[in-house]
């Protein structure tokens, strides 16, 4: 029974130092083990200390404060109970055994901040670092200041499956567009041009804040600076509202000579009248061009719209004029009822044997 129930290495130790007083005490060790384990998935999965996802190298993390599991534990006698089972001492000297334990089991492991100093806009670190790195020596000692990761993983939730039936239905969604009713093709054209415009238009006045205050004070000051940062949460990109670049002593960059400021203005300003008013006909831009009128074209041979271009009324008019047409929004007069039977008998005989 032994040998089935144990697993391998307790078979080894078995054999090596015989049967007699091995299997209780390993069996205990492994019940130890499950039930260290177990209190594990609960602190991290119950939430019952606050851990925050982070980056550990080219992985994404879990990480806590030691700090909150030593708070947990002192708390909550039943859980130390659970991973030491009839131990005595002050509830911090058990609370501290147990994160121990969890280290020495590997299910926890010591990290620290990436950086140390806080980030653009900030006076203090944040609560939880975004970046973190493992500290490779000393994994034994528990430490209450630091962070810690975890190797464990939580359960897949109900919303991972609903996730993953939406990327589906958005990879199908996205294979039959071409297919898909005239209206539903308006709604995406109009929501992606919307969504383009404004995040073109942000872009354009974060660049044009940015050049008064830097062409007037010097100042290298930006309007939203996380708003194209790949280093932060999406929470956190439209925050701080206003930023200054700094060296790495944390001092604002020295404004350059106003000379050369208004120089810089006026080049690119002139660079820009340059390249709008001379563009060529041919080339990149004028394929652009094309492209973007034949997407509209299409939409409106699909639709009940019209294309104006130019003065279309006044058009309208002087082409109606020239064929004796009424002008546009006006109704074509009726036509006088003309009786055919009288052209027929005058026409000779001999156009209809031609005809025939």
């Amino acid at each position: 029974v032994v040998y089935f129930v144990c697993p391998t290495w307790l078979r080894e130790e078995a054999a090596l130092r015989g049967c007699e007083g091995v299997v209780a005490a390993a069996m205990g060790d492994q019940v130890e083990k499950d039930a260290v384990h177990e209190l594990a998935e609960d602190l991290l999965c119950k939430n019952w200390v606050e851990s925050r996802p982070a980056i550990m190298g080219r992985q994404r993390v879990e990480i806590f404060r030691g700090k909150d599991l030593v708070a947990y534990l002192v708390d909550h006698s039943e859980a130390v109970e659970r991973a030491l089972p009839k131990q005595k001492g002050s509830p911090n000297d058990l609370a501290r055994d147990v994160g121990r334990l969890l280290l020495k089991r590997g299910i926890i492991c010591r990290s620290e901040r990436l950086f140390k100093r806080p980030k653009l806009g900030r006076k203090k670190l944040t609560k939880f670092p975004r970046k973190v790195f493992a500290v490779e020596n000393d994994q034994s000692k528990f430490i209450e200041g630091s962070f810690y990761t975890w190797n464990i993983e939580r359960p897949p939730t109900p919303w991972v499956k609903v996730v993953s039936y939406a990327a589906v239905l958005l990879v199908f969604a996205v294979t039959l567009f071409p297919l898909a009713p005239y209206q539903v093709k308006v709604g995406v054209f109009y929501t992606s041009l919307t969504m383009l415009v404004f995040l073109l238009g942000l872009i354009g006045v974060r660049a044009v804040l940015h050049a008064l205050v830097w062409t007037f004070t010097g100042k290298y000051v930006w309007f939203l600076p996380n708003l194209l940062a790949d280093n932060v949460p999406l929470t956190e990109i439209f925050s701080p509202m206003f930023g200054e670049d700094k060296n790495k002593r944390g001092k604002p960059y020295p404004a350059p000579p106003l000379a050369k400021r208004l120089g810089a203005v006026a080049a690119v300003a002139l660079t820009v009248f340059a390249a709008y008013k001379y563009t060529p006909e041919k080339g990149y831009g004028a394929k652009i061009r094309s492209t973007t009128d034949e997407m509209f074209d299409y939409l409106v041979e699909h639709s009940d719209l019209r294309r104006i271009t130019g003065n279309s009324t006044g058009d309208a008019e002087a082409a109606a004029a020239e064929e004796d047409l009424p002008p546009p929004g006006e109704e074509m007069p009726e036509m006088p009822d003309i009786d055919l039977s009288d052209i027929v008998e005058d026409l000779p005989e001999e156009d209809f044997e031609d005809e025939l």
